[in-house]
């Protein structure tokens, strides 16, 4: 039985009954911990995880991370495994106690009190705070990122790729037995402003957003990305340490430096692949579109129409200026040293820049139901969608994913 899927599942609807299920838990899994009271933080950003703090004989922090199919498709992987991390020269928070039992997979931290990289530069952009500060973070943080990945780089061969925990975010959700791509879209209505369409009537269109024609259709972008994706493509793949999951909901601000936790899927992984996280969600994918759209209400202006199989979208929404500086930082400190380390021993596949276009697009459209109407209205889903085109295919003229590559390119 996967109780920890139980308990993700359980919170979305009974916090209290999940605390409770979190408690017998740790009460099972270790008894010394004493565990009295579990109390679960509410966040828009606990999509498939539950964390929250215990109190004992003195107080702690916990998480869980679970999916569909995650008891069997992590068990032979480097689960939790923030030592690895640590060896590799990543900041991060080392668990005081860990389960890796399939189906029980949790860890325990010493409680801190510490914001979140999500929770700053939320604060920030809502008031256009000085983001001085977090900016040197970045460029700290970056800089030690950037030397960890050149410093593990290897080949790794297929098995090794094929067994890699971060699959579970890309492919995994792409293709596996009641995958996402099928749970959220297939065979499913999206609405329009003005009426609706059939998802798979939606994939084989063309797309014009504010006034870039883009080359592939949804349904392209989607079958791209079960190509380049599939760890099972190459016999050999250049490998990285990496965090994977490190988006900024899953680092602290602790005494000016940003340290990670919850390295649930932290482990040897493919190069390209492990910074695809923090790059689409702490830049492309801004919560407020993905997690939060209900702050776009009465900010939002978009108009979509079908014009000879093109989906047209003008709407008024543009990344913020610190984002595009955080990408900048993020370009020049971790992307293009990796990219150039990976040239040089002729491990950079021809096909790079399509591979981190799908995994960019896999971001946002894997992570959440885009066409939910209880999520979204018809609006933000077709904004979130068109962001999801930006990033999956190129257009004819230059976007900002395009110059994000072009200067990442060596």
């Amino acid at each position: 039985m996967n109780k920890a899927l139980e308990i993700v599942r359980t919170a979305k609807s009974d916090t209290t009954r999940a605390e409770q299920l979190v408690l017998e838990l740790l009460r099972e899994i270790n008894p010394a911990l004493g565990a009295k009271k579990v109390t679960i933080t509410q966040s828009k950003l606990s999509l498939n995880s539950v964390n929250g703090s215990i109190d004992a004989d003195k107080k702690y922090f916990f998480k869980f991370h679970a999916e569909e199919g995650e008891a069997e498709g992590l068990q032979n992987s480097e689960y939790y495994n923030a030592k690895t991390l640590a060896d590799a020269g990543w900041p991060v928070v080392e668990p005081v106690f860990t389960s890796s039992a399939p189906g029980s997979q949790f860890v325990i931290y010493d409680y801190i009190e510490a914001p979140t990289a999500f929770e700053l530069y939320e604060t920030i952009e809502a008031s256009n705070g000085d983001a001085d500060q977090l900016i040197v973070a970045e460029k700290n943080l970056a800089k030690k990122i950037g030397g960890a990945y050149v410093a593990s780089l290897q080949e790794s061969p297929r098995a090794e790729v094929e067994s890699a925990s971060l699959n579970q975010l890309f492919y995994t959700r792409l293709v596996s037995k009641d995958s996402r791509l099928e749970n959220y879209y297939v065979g499913k209505e999206v609405t329009l402003p003005n009426g609706s369409i059939p998802f798979d009537t939606l994939t084989s269109l063309k797309w014009m957003i504010n006034g870039v024609r883009y080359e592939k259709t949804l349904g392209e972008i989607i079958e791209s990305a079960k190509d380049l994706l599939n760890p099972s493509k190459e016999t050999k793949v250049a490998t990285v340490i990496g965090h994977g999951d490190d988006h900024n909901g899953n680092r602290f601000l602790i005494d000016g430096a940003f340290t990670f936790f919850d390295t649930a899927f932290a482990g040897r992984q493919p190069a390209l692949l492990s910074y695809i996280k923090a790059t689409a969600h702490n830049v492309f994918v801004h919560p407020n579109w993905l997690y939060d759209p209900k702050k776009l209400e009465g900010k939002l202006k978009l108009n979509v129409s079908i014009e000879d199989g093109v989906v047209v979208v003008d709407h008024n929404w543009d990344i913020t200026p610190i984002r595009e500086q955080i990408l900048g930082i993020y370009s020049s400190e971790i992307w293009k040293p990796l990219l150039g380390a990976l040239k040089a021993r002729g491990w950079l596949p021809s096909y790079w820049r399509e591979y981190v276009r799908a995994a960019l697009f896999c971001c946002p459209f894997l992570v959440l139901n885009l066409i939910d109407g209880k999520r979204y209205t018809p609006e933000q889903s077709i904004l979130a969608l068109s962001k999801c085109v930006e990033l999956g295919s190129k257009g004819d003229k230059d976007t900002l994913v395009e110059t994000f590559l072009n200067t990442i390119a060596v």
